[in-house]
């Protein structure tokens, strides 16, 4: 009895474990059921949340400064960057520099093999640190209470207005669909207008800050007494006797080759000394120039005009020694010749900026390869002085009716569009000066000597008005509109501006941009 008991309750005991192994694997099995179905889920939604427009316009990415940035705005800024970056790179191909494969994403290219630094990388910490800059310029201005002015928010409406315009030119169902092709699919209107007015708001009150400074006439002439041998502008000539030396290879002894090396360089030491002391003036100089080499056959081959801060290092010593007068010569020796160098002068920049308007009537391009001789071809020449009394006869004919007209700022005005073949606005030119002195914020220019000396004339008076042929261009109808500031003062206050300026903007503290967990929404 008991064995068969025993029996019976060993089956039972077996049966119930079996059932119970059973339900534990269904149960694993729904457990990972589960847990596979939240992962999809998971992966689903942030799938969703990426591809999300909405979400890439509102979540914000990275955080600096109290500042927030979405997907869509920091994927604007890096565009730019990376756009910047390429156009500079762009410059210098075929001289070593490397290019990323703008067809692959930035985040699989490596940039420095060293470090593993990726394209990506590169143009993030780029990108984080243009970042920052503007965000410690919208900050320290809205902390002063720095509103922008209305041309400046013009400026805000105007590129929208554009931004419209194109969209219409170009046949885009909307604006937004126009933002979307320029800058990515979860780009809009509104995103746009946010980002354009925090970058006007930021560059205009650092531009306030720049203008903020001020200096009195004696501060300026003391910096600019101070900086005269960077500022200065020289005039001087100069040419090369080239060093004529002999090849090693036609030597078979060392000492015979070194010895025509000494023989070679003195002679052209020789030749030069014998030739500057023949030169007294600057025509002297072109003549001797031209008889040594075809290279000079052209006057102006061997003309210089530089400021103090742009002097070659061989001749800068020579050059800013305030003993120099008209005529001085010298002879400076480099690796591959002897230059002879004639002084002229030393500009101190002590006079007036120059404005004027024009209308320019420039003479038809006739092309010399459009007939069978060149420029020697009788049609060619026929057609090239055709095309010289043609412009001589319309500017007459303008300086006519310019005259009819009352001679006149505003009746030259009135011809423009209809005459003129200078596109700049008005035919107006401002900071005329005699060297064109060029920085970030400051640019004067330099006219033809023609127009130049016409301008500078000591007599010149404010409504002077000229008809003036220049070989560069064409027929000049000019009109004086006035002298402007001093040259000396313009540059002395765009340096120390800058100086001044600089300091200011060392003395901000840009943040450290915070990526947040969102940042995985962003595609490099």
């Amino acid at each position: 009895m008991s064995g068969m008991f025993d029996s019976k309750a060993d089956k039972a005991s077996r049966k119930l474990a079996r059932t119970q192994k059973e339900e534990k694997a269904k149960k694993k099995t729904r457990t990972i059921a589960i847990t596979v179905i939240s992962v999809l889920l998971v992966f689903s939604a942030v799938a969703i949340l990426i591809n999300s427009s909405f979400i890439r316009r509102v979540l914000p990415v990275v955080s600096i400064d109290g500042v927030n940035f979405t997907t869509t705005e920091f994927e604007f800024f890096f565009n730019n960057e990376y756009m910047e970056y390429i156009n500079f790179l762009s410059q210098f191909q075929g001289m070593g520099g490397t290019m990323p494969d703008m067809n692959r994403p930035l985040s699989t290219q490596i940039y420095n093999h060293e470090t593993g630094e990726t394209w990506a990388d590169l143009i993030t910490n780029a990108t984080f640190n243009k970042m920052s800059n503007l965000v410690s310029l919208y900050n320290a201005g809205k902390a002063s209470g720095f509103v922008m002015s209305e041309e400046q928010a013009e400026e805000i409406e105007n590129d929208i207005a554009m931004v419209e315009i194109q969209a219409m030119i170009n046949r885009f169902p909307s604006t937004d669909s126009f933002l979307q092709q320029m800058f990515g699919t979860s780009m809009n209107e509104r995103t746009y207008r946010r980002i354009q007015e925090f970058v006007t708001f930021a560059n205009s009150y650092n531009e306030h800050i720049r203008e903020s400074f001020e200096y009195s006439a004696e501060t300026l002439a003391g910096y600019y007494a101070d900086s005269r041998n960077q500022l200065d502008v020289f005039t001087y000539r100069q040419f090369m006797i080239f060093f004529d030396l002999p090849f090693e290879a036609d030597f078979d002894d060392e000492i015979d080759f070194e010895n025509a090396v000494t023989e070679a360089t003195d002679n052209a030491r020789s030749s030069a000394a014998a030739i500057a002391s023949g030169i007294s003036s600057e025509n002297d100089l072109i003549n001797a120039a031209f008889i040594y080499s075809e290279l000079y056959s052209d006057p102006e081959s061997t003309l210089r005009l530089n400021q103090g801060s742009r002097l070659e290092a061989d001749t800068a010593d020579w050059l800013l020694d305030d003993a120099r007068v008209y005529g001085d010569t010298t002879l400076i020796e480099s690796e591959q010749g002897i230059n002879i160098v004639f002084f002229v002068s030393r500009d101190d920049n002590n006079y007036r900026t120059a404005g004027m308007r024009q209308i320019l009537i420039m003479r038809e391009q006739i092309n010399p390869e459009d007939y069978p001789g060149g420029e020697t071809d009788p049609d060619y020449l026929a057609a090239l002085e055709q095309a010289e009394n043609d412009a001589r006869d319309r500017a007459e004919y303008v300086h006519l009716l310019f005259t009819a007209a009352g001679g006149t700022e505003d009746a030259l005005i009135g011809l423009m569009d209809e005459h003129s073949d200078d596109n700049t606005a008005g035919g107006y030119y401002s900071n005329i000066s005699k060297f064109p002195y060029q920085s970030t914020h400051l640019n004067t220019m330099k006219v033809v000597q023609e127009i130049e000396d016409w301008l500078f004339d000591a007599n010149r008076v404010v409504g002077d008005s000229e008809l003036i042929y220049t070989s560069a261009f064409g027929y000049h109808l000019i009109y004086f509109t006035g002298l402007g500031d001093l040259f000396f003062e313009l540059m002395a206050d765009d340096r120390m501006r800058t100086r001044d300026h600089t300091a200011w903007l060392d003395g901000l503290t840009p943040g450290e941009p915070v990526k947040r967990p969102a940042f995985i929404l962003v595609h490099v």
